[in-house]
C-alpha cells in the first residue's frame, strides 16, 4: 500500500515518519512502514491480518514505483490512490473521476480480469489497464492479448508503463500481417496528451501484405511439418483425412493476410482448416466451430465489445469468396459443392503456381 491514515488524514509512504503510527484506511488495523535500499517505501499489514486487501500486500517494487509515477501522470490533485470500493470489494490502484487505473504487473486470469472489469461497470466506471515490464516482454502472447482495447480512432490498442522513462507506451493499430504482429507506437508523459491523441491521432498506417508474406508463412508451415511440430502435425492430419496436403493449401486461403489480434498469428491455418472441412452438405456452423476449436481461438477479450464478431466476420468473408468464385453455394445453412476447390500436391507445386501469380492474388 502506498497510502495509510494517521487518524487525521491520508499520508503517502514516501512522506511518512518512522516514529508515527499509521493505519489501514479500510480495516483500521495498524500497518508496518517499510523502507529500504531496494524497494520503494510502502505500508504493509501485519502477518495474519484479516483485512480484505491484506492479500495484496507484497507488491513488486515495479508496481509500487509505477503507481507513484502514474499518480503524477494522471493528475495528482484530483486522483484517489488505492481507494476501496466497498460495493464491489475492489481497490483500483488509482481512480480519476469515473476511470479506474490498474497497473498490472502480476499474472491474472481472463476470468478474474473479466470479473474486475465487470465490477467497475456495476459502478458505471471504466477501467484502464496498464501493463508492466514482464507483460511487455511477452507482447503478442495470449497472456498479454487479453488486455487489448478496441478504440475507433486507432484500432486495437494496448498500454504499457515505462518506469525508467516515467511514461506510458501505447501500441496501437495492432494487426497481424502474414502471421506477424505489426503496430504503431507512441509514448506520453501526461494523461491529457494521451486523450488528445486518441481524438486526433494523425496518420493511421494501412497495412498491406505481399507475396513475400504468403511464401514466408508457407515456408514456416513446411519447416514445422519437417521437424514434426506436434501442433502442426495435428492440423496436417485434418487435411490428410480429406486427402489434402496442408502446405499445398488452395490459393484462396492466401488472398487476405491482414487481420485483427483476435484472429492472431494462426489466421492462415484457420482458413486452411475451414477449406479442408468444406464438403457436401456439411453444416456451416459445424465448420466454424471445428476450426475455432482446432486453432484455439479465444473469444474472451474483456475490454473488447463483442470480440466473437471479428471471428464471424472473417469466416463470412472466406465463405463469400468461395461463393463468388462459384466453388460452393449455401442452402439452409449447409454447403453444396459446385466446383472442386484446387489443392496442390505439396509445398513446391504451390510455390511454382505462386511464382506465376505475380502478386495478382492481392
Amino acid at each position: 500500500m502506498l497510502m495509510a491514515s494517521d487518524k487525521e488524514q491520508l499520508v503517502s509512504a514516501s512522506a511518512a515518519k518512522d516514529n508515527q503510527k499509521y493505519y489501514c484506511p479500510i480495516c483500521k488495523e495498524e500497518l508496518i512502514l517499510k523502507r529500504g535500499n531496494i524497494n520503494a517505501p510502502h505500508f504493509a499489514h501485519f502477518k495474519n491480518s484479516q483485512c480484505v486487501i491484506a492479500m495484496e500486500d507484497g507488491e513488486s517494487n515495479e508496481h509500487l514505483i509505477g503507481k507513484e509515477q502514474l499518480l503524477n501522470f494522471i493528475d495528482k490533485r484530483n486522483t484517489h490512490v488505492e481507494k476501496y470500493l466497498s460495493e464491489i470489494n475492489q481497490r483500483p490502484d488509482l481512480m480519476y473521476q469515473k476511470l479506474a487505473f490498474e497497473f498490472q504487473c502480476s499474472p491474472i486470469s481472463r476470468k478474474r480480469l473479466a470479473e474486475r472489469i465487470a465490477g467497475y461497470h456495476k459502478l458505471h466506471m471504466k477501467s484502464l489497464w496498464i501493463l508492466g515490464s514482464n507483460y511487455r516482454k511477452r507482447f503478442g502472447s495470449d497472456s498479454v492479448n487479453k488486455f487489448y482495447y478496441y478504440i475507433d480512432s486507432i484500432g486495437f490498442t494496448i498500454f504499457f508503463w515505462l518506469v525508467n522513462e516515467r511514461k506510458i507506451e501505447m501500441r496501437y493499430n495492432c494487426q497481424y500481417v502474414g502471421g506477424k504482429i505489426r503496430y504503431q507506437r507512441i509514448t506520453f508523459a501526461r494523461l491529457d496528451e494521451l486523450l488528445r491523441f486518441i481524438h486526433n491521432p494523425g496518420t493511421i498506417v494501412k497495412y498491406k501484405s505481399s507475396m513475400h508474406d504468403v511464401i514466408s508463412q508457407l515456408t514456416r508451415i513446411e519447416n514445422q511439418l519437417f521437424y514434426r511440430n506436434k501442433q502442426m502435425l495435428k492440423w496436417q492430419n485434418v487435411c490428410y483425412n480429406q486427402h489434402h496436403n496442408m502446405s499445398g493449401s488452395p490459393i484462396i486461403c492466401d488472398i487476405k493476410q491482414v487481420t485483427s489480434p483476435i484472429m492472431g498469428k494462426n489466421f492462415l491455418i484457420w482458413k486452411i482448416l475451414i477449406v479442408a472441412s468444406i464438403k457436401e452438405r456439411v453444416k456451416l456452423r459445424d465448420v466454424f466451430k471445428f476450426a475455432n476449436q482446432m486453432v484455439g481461438l479465444q473469444t474472451n477479450y474483456p475490454l473488447v465489445h463483442n470480440a466473437t464478431q471479428y471471428i464471424k466476420d472473417e469466416f463470412k468473408l472466406l465463405i463469400m469468396q468461395l461463393i463468388t468464385k462459384r466453388k460452393i453455394q449455401i442452402k439452409n445453412g449447409r454447403v453444396h459443392i459446385i466446383d472442386e476447390i484446387k489443392w496442390f500436391d505439396d509445398y513446391y507445386q504451390k510455390l511454382n503456381e505462386l511464382s506465376t501469380q505475380n502478386n495478382t492474388i492481392f
